[in-house]
């Protein structure tokens, strides 16, 4: 499972390295080796939050998810975005499980990525009800 989160994790920061209105949140991430880390430790969030636990031990400290965003001064439109890139990032994912996979294959991603996307609905739900979590 761990393997598949990082395909996803990897697929929406290449989305995001390169988008037009989220790209410079992403700037630090040029450098390969900081990339590779930092997927790392996002994988490790996703798979947290998709299993409920860790198959890789977590490197730097736990994880202060509204903090680190705040430091970030995004806007709600960017927060929007976001969410735009991750959704279009799991449709990808299923269509090419479509493309490739059993039915029954398909059928499991697909309930991966609907688990997914309520967790991303859930963790909007908890921006969206801090407002200084937006820089305007």
């Amino acid at each position: 499972m761990r393997e598949l989160i990082y395909i996803v994790v990897e697929a929406f920061y290449q989305k995001a390295l390169n988008d037009i209105l989220l790209g410079y949140h992403f700037a630090r991430f040029q450098d390969p080796v900081y990339l590779e880390e930092h997927l790392q430790r996002i994988t490790t969030f996703w798979e947290m939050q998709l299993t409920g636990k860790v198959t890789q031990p977590l490197v730097g400290g736990g994880f202060h998810l509204l903090f680190t965003h705040l430091q970030l001064g995004i806007k709600r439109g960017e927060l929007g975005r976001w969410i735009v890139l991750f959704h279009k990032t799991l449709d990808e994912l299923e269509e090419h499980f479509k493309a490739n996979n059993t039915e029954e294959e398909l059928q499991e991603i697909k309930l991966i990525t609907t688990e997914w996307k309520k967790k991303i609905e859930f963790f909007e739900v908890r921006f969206k009800s801090h407002p200084q979590m937006f820089n305007t």
